[in-house]
């Protein structure tokens, strides 16, 4: 069946008149009739009945709507996909929450300032989605805190942080819990039995940073970010209090050929330098 047939017959159907039919399609009144009527002879059933204010559909035309639909969307679903595989594919990186500053924030910028042409998507989320969805081909490349070990599947350790006891100097309250992910509460648990409850708690390191500098606390926060507030005094460090490790691991499967991965990984790991 040809396409503007059923163009056609949907216009009619949901216009109510060959007149506005023509009008939606911009063509003639006459061109919809003779497609209407091509249309019926083709199925050898008429599809509507002619009256003084438009036209109304036969029982066949009732029946052959569904069809005439689902022949358009196979249509259009068909040059969206062919389309969408003539345009360039993202480059597709994640990294869970605790992560996304500075890592995936430093990674993206640098891929972006290397390549300005490439088109790049950047997501943050749970450990346990962003690696369904590196398993199930929507992420390229993943930032995680734990190796994640399947077939296909690529894990380099990108470093080691370390985690360090840091409070405001002159107000040390409020405790601020920081989730850092799985292995950092398995280690916490076991230097501090009990004491993971805190007045405050998040998964954003950035914004406890900003409430204690702010508001006094003390936390446990990444070793290079703290650094500087520690050199000028804004913050100290507790020496008597345990660190805690906090490696980065990037995941990626071997058999990802996406043309801009080694490009990625490169300028990924000459962060970690």
């Amino acid at each position: 069946m040809d396409l503007n047939l059923a163009r056609t017959f949907l216009a009619v159907v949901y216009s109510g008149s060959f007149i506005l039919a023509a009008q939606h399609l911009c063509v003639s009144q006459t061109t919809v009739t003779a497609r209407i009527k091509n249309l019926e002879q083709q199925l050898k059933a008429q599809l509507f009945l002619r009256n003084a204010t438009g036209v109304s559909l036969t029982e066949q035309g009732e029946l052959f709507i569904p069809y005439a639909q689902s022949f358009l969307n196979t249509w259009h679903g068909a040059v969206q996909t062919m389309q969408q595989q003539n345009q360039p594919q993202p480059l597709k990186l994640a990294a869970e929450i605790s992560l996304w500053s500075p890592w995936l924030t430093r990674w993206f910028n640098s891929l972006i300032k290397q390549q300005p042409e490439l088109h790049v998507t950047a997501t943050v989320a749970e450990a346990t989605t962003l690696l369904s969805g590196l398993d199930a081909g929507e992420q390229n490349v993943v930032l995680a805190h734990q190796p994640y070990y399947r077939p296909d599947m690529q894990v380099e350790q990108l470093v080691e942080e370390k985690l360090i006891q840091v409070a405001h100097p002159q107000q040390p309250e409020p405790w601020l819990f920081i989730d850092w992910g799985v292995a950092f509460k398995q280690q916490y648990q076991l230097a501090f039995p009990g004491q993971t409850q805190a007045q405050i708690q998040t998964n954003l390191g950035p914004l406890a940073l900003q409430l204690i500098l702010e508001h006094g606390g003390t936390g446990y926060f990444r070793t290079h970010v703290v650094t500087p507030y520690l050199a000028s005094g804004q913050l100290v460090r507790n020496q008597s209090a345990p660190e805690f490790s906090l490696p980065i691991y990037v995941l990626y499967k071997r058999s990802n050929t996406h043309p801009d991965l080694h490009l990625a990984l490169e300028l990924l790991r000459s962060l970690s330098v």
